[in-house]
C-alpha cells in the first residue's frame, strides 16, 4: 500500500500541484491523501473538490487528512485523524462520511489505547526517518518502529522521510505500506518512481 500524501504548500502554485496529482493518479498511485494546513474551509473544500474531479474516473483513492466538512461532501474513500483526535472510529466514520479510518501513531502508549478500536482500519506510525516535513522533530528510528509493527493489532502504514532507498527496509520491517511525501511531490520521473515503489508490495 504505498499513500501520497500530498498538500499544496509543497508546490509553487496551484496548477503545478493539481497537475502532480493528475500525473500520480495516471501513472498507478492507489492512495492519495491530502492536507491543507493553511486553509480557510471553503478554500480546502473547493480545492478538495477539484482533486476529486480529477481522479474520479481513475482508480485512485481518496484520504481526507482532518477535514470532515470536505470528506463528507465529497464521499471521500478514506479519512485520517491525527493522534490528539478524541473521536473513536465508529464516531469519524459517521461524521467523515468515509468508510475507511487511519489514526496517526507516535508511541507504544497511543497503540495500547486505540488496538481494540474495530473502526480504525490502519494506524500510521511515524516519525520513522528524518523528514522534510518534519526536520528537527523526533523520530523513532527503524527499531522503534519495529517493536510497535509487532504490538499493533491493525495493518501499519510507516511514514517520515520514506523514500525508494530505504522503503526495502520498511518492507522488511512488517509494515503494510508506506506513506510519502517529499520524492513523490517532486520527483522529475513520477512514472519511474511510482512503479518502483509499487514493486515493493506487489
Amino acid at each position: 500500500m504505498i499513500i501520497y500524501v500530498t498538500d499544496i504548500d509543497k508546490f509553487s502554485n496551484q496548477k503545478s500541484f493539481l497537475e502532480n496529482i493528475k500525473n500520480s493518479s495516471l501513472f498507478g498511485i492507489e492512495y492519495i491523501q491530502i492536507r491543507f494546513k493553511n486553509l480557510d474551509q471553503n478554500s480546502k473544500t473547493i480545492l478538495t473538490q477539484k482533486i476529486n474531479e480529477i481522479i474520479d474516473k481513475s482508480n485512485t483513492k481518496l484520504i481526507i487528512n482532518s477535514d470532515f466538512k470536505s470528506s463528507k461532501i465529497i464521499s471521500a474513500y478514506g479519512f485520517h485523524m491525527t493522534s490528539s483526535s478524541k473521536l473513536n472510529g465508529s464516531s469519524a466514520k459517521k461524521i467523515s462520511g468515509s468508510n475507511w479510518i487511519s489514526k496517526s501513531i507516535h508511541s507504544k502508549n497511543e497503540i495500547l489505547k486505540n488496538n481494540n478500536d474495530k473502526d480504525i482500519n490502519a494506524f500510521v506510525i511515524g516519525t520513522v526517518f528524518p523528514s522534510n516535513s518534519h526536520p528537527n522533530g523526533k523520530t523513532l528510528g527503524i527499531e522503534n518502529f519495529k517493536d510497535l509493527v509487532k504490538l499493533s493489532k491493525k495493518p501499519v502504514i510507516a511514514i517520515g522521510g520514506i523514500d525508494s532507498q530505504n522503503i526495502s527496509t520498511i518492507v522488511k520491517s512488517g509494515a503494510d505500506g508506506v506513506a510519502m511525501i517529499s520524492e513523490l511531490a517532486n520527483s522529475s520521473n513520477l512514472k519511474n518512481l511510482i512503479k518502483k515503489l509499487k514493486s515493493h508490495y506487489e
